[in-house]
């Protein structure tokens, strides 16, 4: 029996599903199906212990590395702790979740580290790809999602938009960083946006396929009966997907009433 879209609250990995194919939301978020493999590729593995990694030192200050990891990962968190070091003067959520269900505006995220001031709270983001950030990610679904979610829950955060931002890094540059200031603007256009694309997805009879991604989705096998492929171009492929969908998808399932 297919999710009831009006019970379901929208991460940003079902927004970013419905952007890059309608058939692949229906699949995973109506349909109810998802493809366990993917989470086994490489990428999606280094990002998922990464997190892990980071979660532990910013909840314990501990920067233990598991022995069969060291020589991998030992150099990521030096780079953490470096780029951001766990201080006592200011208050840090690893992997803190939020949700709301505003007059039938239902959102959740889960941010892999919260850092709050007095007067501001910055969400960071860590990316484990391995190529540099890119620009577009700025006005991507997860930055508004995130930063939208972040100001409209005065209960947790009571904080105007200007007072929040977004910080994008990644181990494997750490030289480069990605920050992205809110505002008030920003916020009335970002919930326009929410409630419109929602809109349309619940009212959305036909789920489209985008059929340049097929080659490399995992639902090759129910959609057109062809293996998965993975020669090199398409490897490629994989290291733009985010761990965080993958774990999203497990800890939220397909329809929370």
């Amino acid at each position: 029996m297919g999710a009831n879209l009006e019970n379901m609250y929208f991460s940003q990995a079902a927004l970013n599903a419905w952007f890059n194919c309608p058939l692949k939301f229906r699949r995973r978020y109506v349909d109810g199906l998802y493809w366990p493999q993917v989470a086994e590729s490489d990428p999606l593995e280094r990002g998922r212990k990464f997190h892990l990694l980071a979660q532990s030192y910013y909840a314990t200050g501990s920067t233990y590395v598991p022995p069969g990891d060291r020589e991998r990962f030992r150099p990521l968190v030096e780079a953490l702790t470096q780029f951001l070091p766990r201080t006592e003067d200011r208050k840090f959520l690893p992997e803190y979740e939020l949700r709301m269900n505003d007059d039938g505006l239902k959102l959740l995220a889960k941010y892999d580290l919260l850092v709050v001031d007095e007067q501001t709270v910055t969400i960071y983001d860590w990316k484990t790809d391995s190529k540099p950030l890119r620009p577009a990610i700025a006005d991507s679904p997860q930055t508004r999602l995130y930063l939208f979610l972040l100001c409209s829950l005065p209960r947790y955060f009571n904080l105007v938009p200007e007072a929040a931002s977004m910080v994008y890094w990644n181990p494997i540059f750490p030289e480069q960083t990605l920050e992205v200031k809110y505002n008030q603007s920003k916020f009335v256009a970002d919930r326009q946006w929410l409630q419109d694309t929602i809109g349309q997805i619940r009212k959305t009879q036909s789920f489209v396929a985008a059929e340049q991604k097929c080659r490399w989705c995992e639902y090759r096998p129910l959609c057109h009966g062809e293996s998965l492929e993975t020669t090199e171009a398409e490897e490629e492929q994989f290291e733009e997907i985010d761990w965080d969908e993958i774990s999203e998808i497990a800890w939220q399932g397909v329809n929370i009433p």
